[in-house]
């Protein structure tokens, strides 16, 4: 590596971490990358611009959506002409990342997309790393971000861009931690693991949409909520009414109707105004 390169890293990382004032090249100092609408930030554009200067990527997080996807297309098919690399490890943590935006991704010639099976490895999935290299230089972003739009352009996100050689410390236990979980037994390649993910995701929103239909159901009050007996009830008691009235105060009902059982209340009462159903 050049001593120049060396030169400059120390002193960004002067500017950042001892002396804000100390003058320094911004590509070789480290960053607090985050989403501000009043100073125009946003942790979308420092991807981008890492996208469009390296020469490999590997990216891990936990979440991936078809709107966090999109506004990168542009950028990621730049990268698939130019034949630059990309690994992209995701998980089915919560089922949220969605199998439509899945696909997309797994549909570039130059990016290998796995899944972490987070109920096979019996632990969670929560990482947020962009890893970005260049010659013997790396830029990794880590932080809260995911593959979301929200995350990407307007959430309050906190994340942390730092550059560094390949001999780093830090960058060499980020590349192994991304790594060890991209060769684990738990990850998956995308023939293996979309048609399962994709039923699984497909179940749970059909789950949800009818929690939120539930939610917005109104709920009878318990004292205007009446059971209304069915036809074979009406006559049951027609008939218990004339056998009362001929001066008998017994009678027995054998139903056919599956399992469920009658219960007839009002005592001596001829008017028999309540009537029940009960499951056995």
């Amino acid at each position: 590596m050049r001593d120049e390169r060396i030169i400059q890293l120390k002193q960004g990382l002067t500017t950042a971490f001892i002396n804000q004032n100390t003058l320094s090249n911004l590509a070789y100092k480290p960053q607090f990358v985050s989403n501000n609408y009043k100073e125009g930030r946003k942790v979308i554009s420092s991807i981008e611009d890492e996208l469009l200067s390296c020469e490999e990527f590997a990216i891990s997080v936990a979440f991936i959506t078809v709107g966090g996807i999109t506004p990168l297309l542009q950028t990621l098919r730049e990268l698939e002409q130019r034949n630059i690399p990309g690994k992209i490890l995701t998980t089915d943590y919560l089922t949220f990342s969605d199998p439509k935006a899945l696909r997309i991704l797994a549909n570039f010639t130059n990016i290998e997309l796995k899944m972490f099976v987070t109920e096979n490895a019996k632990e969670g999935f929560h990482t947020k790393g962009y890893i970005f290299k260049k010659e013997e230089m790396y830029r990794i972003i880590v932080g809260s971000s995911n593959m979301t739009l929200s995350a990407l352009t307007t959430n309050r996100e906190w994340n942390t861009k730092i550059v560094s050689t390949e001999q780093g410390e830090y960058t060499q236990n980020v590349v192994a931690e991304f790594e060890q979980l991209w060769n684990a037994q738990q990850s998956l390649s995308f023939e293996q693991f979309i048609e399962a993910y994709t039923n699984v995701y497909t179940k749970n929103k059909i789950i949800q949409r009818q929690k939120e239909i539930a939610k917005q159901a109104e709920v009878p009050a318990f004292d205007v909520y009446r059971l209304q007996p069915n036809s074979m009830q009406v006559g049951f008691i027609n008939n218990l009414r004339r056998i009362y009235e001929s001066g008998e105060d017994r009678a027995l009902l054998i139903s056919a109707t599956g399992e469920r059982g009658i219960f007839v209340t009002g005592g001596r009462n001829p008017g028999f105004t309540r009537v029940s159903e009960a499951w056995s």
